[in-house]
């Protein structure tokens, strides 16, 4: 992750550096980024990313730290605003993230440049559901979704007994807007096909026997 230099930094040459990483991600395959265009991108010293960052990689850790964030903020005012509908946000995510890509097409770019990498498509996974125990874990996604959430609209009772339903939601929600920046003339389909699973993850896939 981003040194404790970088987070002293002002909040403009940090928004410089994001800008000057995406510009480059969109560019060309994350393999095949610049670390030296990305420093001409943000006029600043091959010493001083040095300094700010490890590698390539950990500007996308930083990148996808900073979507997280934003993204956790966003999810918080929605479960407040739908009084605590754990479904009706994780649609609003896809919807969110569907309406950024289309808005800002060269997002379409940075997705699919920066997860073509293996190690980047890892990091999504790892970072952000980091082991079977992380359930426990504060600030998780997990936890944070389970005390902002209706619990009485669902039959589980503790946050190790939510876990696999976000575990499954939000693999579900990535696989989709994979989908969506892949092919997104399909987007239709994709949409259709995401909602289908959110129903199977509310109902259940057996049909109810009658009593």
């Amino acid at each position: 992750m981003p040194t404790e230099r970088f987070n002293r930094l002002p909040e403009a040459k940090k928004q410089a550096i994001r800008e000057a990483a995406l510009k480059e991600f969109a560019r060309v395959p994350f393999d095949k980024a610049s670390i030296n265009q990305i420093i001409r991108n943000a006029d600043i010293s091959r010493g001083s990313f040095y300094t700010y960052f490890v590698d390539k990689q950990d500007v996308v850790k930083f990148l996808l730290k900073d979507t997280f964030e934003q993204m956790e903020d966003i999810c918080k005012k929605e479960l407040h605003r739908n009084g605590g509908d754990y479904f009706a946000m994780v649609e609003m995510m896809f919807e969110y993230f569907v309406g950024e890509l289309r808005q800002n097409p060269d997002m379409v770019m940075v997705a699919r440049n920066i997860f073509s990498n293996k190690e980047n498509n890892e990091l999504v996974g790892i970072e952000r559901w980091p082991s079977p125990d992380c359930a426990v874990m504060p600030g998780s996604p997990a936890r944070w979704m389970y005390e902002n959430l209706d619990r009485s609209r669902f039959r589980f009772e503790t946050m190790e007994e939510f876990f696999p339903l976000a575990v499954l939601a939000m693999s579900s929600l990535a696989v989709s807007l994979k989908q969506y920046y892949e092919y997104p003339k399909q987007l239709e389909n994709i949409r259709e096909t995401f909602y289908k699973s959110l129903d199977i993850l509310k109902y259940g896939a057996y049909k109810r026997e009658e009593p």
